[in-house]
Parts: C-alpha cells; structure tokens; sequence
C-alpha cells in the first residue's frame, strides 16, 4: 500500500477508536443514574421539619448569593425564580450582589449620550459606529416612545374601532413603552419589516400569559403603535432609507387587514407629527435635556434599581425570603474580608463574592452560588437540607449541573450543538469525574459557610474561581465535592466570539490554577501530586488529544479530493460501519436536543413548522462544530506558552429574557 492509504488506514483507526470513547457516555449515564438521578428521595417541607426535629434542632438555615453585574436583562426573573424555590422562606435568604462601578459607568454614558442626542434631535450630527451609536438610538426611540400613548388617544379616536386598541392586554406604563421600543428596533434593524417570529418572541416574553390565538389578534396592533414611533425616528436621522416607512405601512396593513394602508398612512403621519411636537416643546420650554435625563434611566435601568424595585416590592408582600442587597465598592480590594483602599479595583466574580460573604447570616450553614441568569430546580434547597440534616458537617460541597441550554433558539448552530453536549456531560460524566477530581463550578454550587470563612473564601484575582476554590478546599482541608442530583438551566454564550472567549478564559484559568499548585510548597505532597496530575490529564493530555484528532477528518478529505487515497481499500461491512457511526453521533445530538427541549426558553422557540425543521436541521453542522470545540482550549495552551494568555477576568454575556 502506499503512503497516503497507509494514512487513510490509520485515519480509520482513530476514528474508530474515538467512537468507542464516544460509548463511554453510556457508561456514565448508567453509573450516574444509578448512583444518583434514580435515587433522589421523595421531599417536602414537612419530612424536612421532622427529620430536624428528630435532630432536635430547626431545619438548616441556608444562603443563595447571586453576583450580577450588568445583569438588567435577566437578574428579575432570576430574583423572583429563586425566592420562589420550595423551602421554608424563613430559613434561608438571597443575596444579590452588584457592583457600584455599573452606576458609575452609567453617570459617565449619560455625560455622553445625552448631548449626543441633543445634537441628532438639533439636525447637527449623527453618532458614529458602535456602542454610542447604539445608546442614542435607544434613547432618542424611548423619547419618542414616551410621547406615543399620550398622543395615540386624541389622534386615533375616529379610527378607535379599526384598530381594536380596548384588545390591548394591560402592561405597566415602562413595560408598554418597552415592548413598543423594542418593536421599534427590531422594525429599524429589518429596515421597515419586523420577522414575525421576533415579534411573538417579545411579546411572549412581555406578556407570558397570551396565548397564541390572543396573540395573533393583538400582534397588528402594537405594529400599529410602533408606526408612528419609527416614522419619528426616521425624521430625525436623514441618513436612515427613506423606503423604511413605506415598508413599514405595507407590512402592517398586511398584518391588520382591517385597517388600510392609506388609513395607516395618514395615522403614521399625524401621530408622528404629534410626537416631534412634543419634542421640540420640550426644547422650547427648556426642557428637553431634563427629559431625556428621566428617560434615560427607563431606557437604561440598572443592575441595582431592578434589584431595589423587586426588594420593595417582596417587602411588602411579605411572601418571599429575605431578600439582600449588596453593592461592591468601586474600591474594594477583592480580598476576604477585604478593604477599601480609596482607588478604583478592577472586578471579577471572585471579588464580588468574597465582598458578599460579609452579609451572609451569621445562623447560615451552607451557601449557595448561582449566576445572574440561573433557574435551578425547585426542590434543591430541600435537597441540600436533607443532606445536611442526613451526614451535617460531613457535607462540605454540593455541585450541581448546569445545563446551559435556556437560550437555545437564539444560539448559532456552533453555540446550540455546544450547549447540548455541555449538558450531558454535566448530566452523566460529572459524577465519574468526581471520582478523580475535586472539580467546582461556579454556579449550582453549594459550599459549608464555615468552610468558606476558613479558606477565607475566592481567590479574586483568579480566571476560574471555582476550580481554584475546589482544589484550595481539598488541599487545606481534605474537602471532597459531592454531586448534586438537581440541576440548573442556565445560558450558552450566542456567539461564536462570546463562547471562544467564555472557553479561553476557563482553559487559561485551568492553567494559572496549575501554576498557583505548584508554587504554594506548604500543601501535603500526597495531596498535591495526584490532584496536578489529574489536572494535567484533564487538560493538557485531552485538549492537546482531542484537538489533533479533529485534522483527522479534514486531512484525510483533502487526500481523497487529491485521488490519494482509495476508500475501496476497505471492505465494504467497514465502510457501512463507518457511515453508521456518523449517523449514531447526529441522532445522538438530536437525542440530546429532545432530552433537554423542556428547558428552553419556549418563547424564543419557531413559531413555523419549517422553523423548527430549521433548528433540527442546524443540528447537523456537528461535524463542522466537533472541530471547534477544543480550539479555545489549545489557544490557551499556545497562548500560554508564548505569554499571550488573557490576564483580566471577562464577563460572559446574556441574552435577554
């Protein structure tokens, strides 16, 4: 044979050899459903009360901490999960943690945007390119947002009946000027034209009670409402195309076949006039900038203002836990228990932690960790109790999985196949991996608050501040996590950029927390040898493994479009196998996508038929995105190896919800 199907026949072998690698996830589905998923115990509030009471003591008092930083798109419905998970409300608290810096960073935005605004309102100039350009729309469509209620009554009374605006389902005045706002966006980033899905999606999520029929009916109707908020923008930004309105009007009228296009034109245009109206009044009087000042705070709300509003409103229900918020000092050092020291410090989840750990209840035996985006199951604090009562100081570190699966339908197809194979190796691979390594994530983490105190919590200036944690507790203080059999559906990065970024910081943080193991000489050698060898195992030796395997494929396609290689070498039974095993990894990922469908974020889901074929079909990109998947962890090592790493903790980004 020659040298290329000698190649081919080894192509082959590795590719065989990793499909029997690929069945080990049997294995460990099997290991982890018997150890664990099968046997949760069968809880209520009740069993808990009478097991502590056969302890002779309350039932445990527990701590959930939230970091959220820039975190307004999600942290509300995150606040409201959390209080409502199923345990007794006076026995465990939520602490929020934001950071002051946000606040800070918003004052400086407005010294900005503002009179940029001001200047495109002027006619005098229009924003450049990026984030700026991005605030001054928002801000200039909240302006013009604000003003289209309170001028739609008078102007559309004659024609009240046509557009049935009595249909509209009640929202709080901000929530209505929202929804309104973001069908004006979506308009202009489609340049007259809004996809219907889109559509659906927010108002699904403004009103999550609508059903689909309700939806249908109203759905023209806040098109309408947006009309005239988009032709007034357009006014005031000559640089836009004009056909936007003209679309606009077309699109609507064929949504609202009650309503004609020139009735919707002449509705567009008086209201519209009305609006700027307004606008210039507010100039004349004086009064403009004050306005866009309040407005800006709607269209921008912060962190720590959704935090506050959501604390005052459980306050006075009285129905939830206590809810606490902290804000990190723009100042404050990171450490535990830290100081301030008069100069901004750059922020990390590490520092944002050990900051909140000062408020954690003084009766609180173990605290739990989750992201600002966070749903875990309902019934894990009684979980975490029943353990606690069961095996009490015995019990140092629960760690749950986290299938970052929710905001799926808005993944590219790279992000949602990444997603679902993250979930199952946190479904069935991470009880195996416990086995060998004391591996701590960052949420669904639940952690023995005089443990915490003791190690003096995170390492702040680490990039993965969890691994850090598990492996510092278990070298100090033989602390072994334990899983968790109650999971929590979280968010994947959306983009390929976002996740790449995501990946590289945790492979370069394995990294530093390999580094930091081997400078630190006071850890016992019988503990530290095994655990830097398992690091390396699960770092250096799979990346640098799985990252070759990937040219396998590529390498040999090349040889074969080249006519070096003859696939008829093979007999044909192996050739038919080799087709099947390609088949059983794309069934396997559609096997994972109906696995975890109930965890999605529904309301982004396709509305079509072909929408959701389109998904399935996205699916089948796994080949493509197999070759992705371990490239942010060998950039790590290269970058790692040429002192290019990053060096500063990055957030990961969210997607609305």
């Amino acid at each position: 044979m020659t040298l290329p199907q000698w190649i081919y026949i080894i192509a082959v072998t590795i590719y065989v050899g990793f499909f029997f690698l690929f069945l080990r996830f049997f294995v460990w589905k099997r290991y982890a459903e018997k150890n664990y998923w099968r046997r949760r115990p069968e809880l209520s509030q009740e069993k808990i009360e009478s097991l502590a009471s056969l302890h002779g003591r309350e039932a445990p008092y527990l701590s959930v901490v939230i970091p959220a930083r820039n975190e307004s798109d999600v942290i509300e419905k995150t606040i409201d999960h959390m209080c409502g998970l199923n345990y007794a409300k006076n026995r465990y608290e939520v602490i929020v943690v934001t950071d002051e810096k946000e606040t800070l960073a918003r004052q400086e935005a407005e010294k900005v945007v503002i009179p940029k605004t001001l200047e495109v309102i002027e006619g005098q100039g229009l924003p450049e390119r990026g984030q700026l350009n991005r605030r001054v729309n928002e801000l200039l469509l909240g302006a013009l947002t604000h003003f289209c209620f309170k001028e739609c009554g008078s102007a559309v009374r004659p024609h009240k009946d046509l557009l049935a605006l009595d249909e509209i389902p009640p929202l709080a005045g901000p929530k209505q000027r929202a929804l309104i706002r973001e069908i004006s966006l979506e308009i202009l980033r489609g340049k007259g034209k809004i996809p219907l899905s889109r559509l659906f999606l927010l108002l699904r999520r403004a009103l999550p009670g609508l059903a689909l029929e309700e939806m249908r009916r109203v759905y023209p109707i806040y098109l309408s409402l947006a009309m005239p908020v988009v032709a007034a923008f357009c006014r005031f930004r000559p640089d836009l195309d004009r056909r936007i309105v003209a679309k606009m009007i077309r699109y609507t009228a064929q949504a609202n076949h009650r309503v004609t296009r020139k009735i919707l034109a002449s509705l567009t245009e008086v209201v519209s006039n009305r609006i700027i109206g307004q606008i210039y009044l507010l100039k004349k009087q004086h009064r403009l900038k004050s306005f866009l000042l309040n407005n800006y705070a709607e269209c921008f709300p912060t962190t720590q203002e959704i935090v506050e509003r959501r604390r005052s409103e459980l306050a006075v229900q009285r129905q939830g836990p206590r809810l606490k918020h902290v804000c990190v000092p723009y100042d404050f050092d990171g450490a535990f228990p830290g100081r301030r020291t008069g100069q901004m410090v750059p922020s990390t989840k590490g520092r944002a932690l050990n900051y909140a750990l000062a408020f954690v209840d003084p009766d609180s035996e173990m605290c739990g960790f989750y992201d600002a985006e966070s749903r875990p199951e309902p019934d894990v604090l009684l979980y975490v109790a029943h353990r606690r009562l069961q095996d009490g100081e015995r019990v140092k570190i629960l760690q749950g999985p986290v299938f970052q699966v929710r905001n799926f339908y808005e993944m590219s197809p790279f992000c949602k196949i990444a997603s679902l194979y993250q979930a199952i190796a946190h479904d069935w691979y991470l009880p195996a991996l416990f086995r060998r390594l004391p591996f701590v994530g960052g949420t669904n983490l639940y952690v023995d608050t005089h443990l915490l105190f003791q190690i003096k919590g995170y390492d702040q200036q680490s990039l993965t501040e969890d691994l850090e944690l598990g492996a510092r507790a278990y070298l100090e203080h033989g602390a072994w996590p334990e899983y968790l059999p109650y999971f929590s559906s979280e968010q994947t990065p959306p983009t390929i950029q976002a996740f790449f970024r995501q990946r590289l910081r945790w492979g370069t943080g394995h990294l530093q927390v390999m580094d930091k193991i081997r400078r630190e000489s006071h850890y016992a050698p019988d503990r530290k040898r095994p655990l830097l060898r398992e690091l390396f195992l699960k770092g250096h030796v799979e990346w640098v493994t799985y990252q070759t395997a990937t040219f396998v494929p590529p390498t040999v396609l090349i040889l074969w479009w080249s006519g070096y290689v003859d696939p008829n070498i093979l007999p044909d039974a192996v050739r038919w196998g080799l087709n099947l095993m390609s088949a059983i990894y794309i069934s396997f990922t559609i096997y994972a996508y109906h696995r975890y469908s109930r965890l999605l974020d529904r309301w982004a889901a396709p509305a079509s038929l072909l929408g959701r074929g389109g998904v399935i079909a996205q699916l089948f990109f796994l080949p493509l995105a197999a070759f992705f998947f371990p490239v942010p962890y060998s950039s790590a090592l290269v970058l790692k190896t040429l002192g290019k790493h990053p060096t500063t903790w990055t957030k990961t980004p969210r997607t609305k919800e």
